[in-house]
């Protein structure tokens, strides 16, 4: 369960906006696992909407800020960077755990079982 810590700072957000930002996390808990912490910043300076967020899991921590015309859009945004930022982490992860080791893969086919074998055709595809 992703918990959603959200903060206001010289703006309080309306109910509908917390309902929005819980959504969203609730959103981003079921894409994916291992997913602990949501901390939420929402400003608003000269007229723009800003929201800073940290994500916190199991070996992630994730950073994302957007800014925008409405508290809405703000939060839209993060959540597409936050979303996106996790595809590129998993991917990564998923790359280097089926990565070939190419000792390891040089060892398997020079061994000595191989080597002797013969390589006759049984002809189960003919």
């Amino acid at each position: 369960m992703l918990e959603l810590l959200l903060t206001g700072k010289h703006v309080e957000p309306t109910d509908e906006e917390q309902a929005l930002a819980k959504r969203l996390a609730d959103k981003l808990d079921a894409d994916y696992t291992k997913l602990s912490t949501l901390r939420m910043v929402l400003d608003t300076e000269r007229g723009k909407f800003s929201c800073e967020s940290l994500l916190n899991g199991k070996h992630v921590n994730l950073n994302a800020s957007a800014k925008a015309d409405s508290l809405a859009a703000a939060l839209y945004a993060v959540y597409d960077k936050l979303d996106k930022q996790m595809r590129k982490y998993l991917t990564k992860v998923q790359e280097r755990s089926i990565a070939a080791n190419p000792a390891l893969k040089e060892k398997i086919w020079a061994s000595d079982d191989l080597k002797d074998g013969d390589d006759q055709d049984t002809g189960i595809f003919d």
